[in-house]
C-alpha cells in the first residue's frame, strides 16, 4: 500500500472484530470501511451473520462489501474478486428517500474513481401497489420516471459517460439484484435506513437483502438524517 503512495497505519486490537472494526473507524475518522465477503448461505447469514455484514448494520461511515469466490484447487485456497474494476459499471437502486439522496451524493463523485456508466433504478413495490387504482400507479410510475431522468441529467453534468434508467415494478431487493446481473454492473450504491441490528435481523430491508444476496460488490451509504428513520 505504502507502495502506491498511500499512508499506512497499523493497530492491533482485542473484542469482538464487528465492534472493534467499527469503533477504529470512528477513532480514526475514516471516510470509508472495506470489508471482503464470500458465499455463506443464507441460513447462515441470518442465525450467525458475518463480521462484514455486522459492520454495515452498525458502521457511521459507507461500507464496501467486496465479493470474492473462493476457489480450491491442488490443496490451494484463493479467494477470487468478482468483478476486476469495481468502479467501472455501477447500478444505483433509490427510492427517492433522503437516505437514497445520500448514496446519489456519493455516485456523483464517482466519475474521479473511473466510473464509466451509472445505472439508476427505482422499483415501485408490487406490495403497495396492489392496493392502488391502475391510474394512480401509472401516475407513480410517470413522476418518478421523470425523477429519475432529473438524477440521469445531473449524473451527465458531472461527468459520467452514459447513463441509463430503469422503472420496474415488483419486490425491490430481488429487481435490484437482478438487474445486477442484467446489466452486469461492477458495484450496487445504495442508502441504509440506519435502524437498529435487532430490528433487521428480524424485519428484513432492502439494503440487507442486497448485502447478503448480491454476487457483486455493495457500497452500503449512510448519511446523517438516515438515522432514526
Amino acid at each position: 500500500l505504502e507502495g502506491q503512495g498511500l499512508i499506512v497505519r497499523m493497530r492491533l486490537e482485542v473484542g469482538p472484530p464487528a465492534s472493534v472494526i467499527v469503533k477504529v473507524a470512528d477513532e480514526e475518522h475514516v471516510d470509508l470501511i472495506i470489508m471482503g465477503a464470500q458465499g455463506m448461505s443464507l441460513v447462515q447469514e441470518l442465525l450467525l451473520g458475518s463480521v462484514a455484514h455486522q459492520v454495515v448494520r452498525t458502521a457511521s461511515v459507507p461500507v464496501l462489501v467486496e465479493k470474492f469466490d473462493v476457489v480450491r484447487h491442488l490443496g490451494h485456497v484463493e479467494c477470487r474478486r468478482r468483478c476486476a474494476r469495481t468502479f467501472h459499471r455501477v447500478l444505483h437502486p433509490t427510492d427517492f428517500s433522503p437516505c437514497a439522496h445520500a448514496a446519489f451524493n456519493v455516485v456523483k463523485r464517482l466519475r474521479t474513481a473511473g466510473t464509466e456508466e451509472v445505472v439508476l433504478l427505482h422499483v415501485q413495490d408490487e406490495r403497495v401497489m396492489a392496493r392502488r387504482p391502475p391510474e394512480q400507479v401509472a401516475e407513480f410510475d410517470r413522476e418518478d420516471l421523470a425523477r429519475l431522468e432529473e438524477m440521469r441529467k445531473t449524473l451527465v453534468l458531472y461527468g459520467i459517460p452514459r447513463v441509463k434508467v430503469l422503472l420496474r415494478h415488483g419486490i425491490p431487493f430481488v429487481e435490484t439484484l437482478r438487474a445486477a446481473e442484467e446489466e452486469d454492473v461492477c458495484l450496487i450504491v445504495l442508502g441504509s435506513r440506519g435502524r437498529s441490528p435487532v430490528a433487521e435481523l428480524f424485519t428484513g430491508s432492502t439494503f440487507e437483502n442486497v448485502v447478503r444476496q448480491s454476487r457483486r460488490p455493495v457500497l452500503v451509504v449512510r448519511g446523517s438524517q438516515c438515522y432514526g428513520a
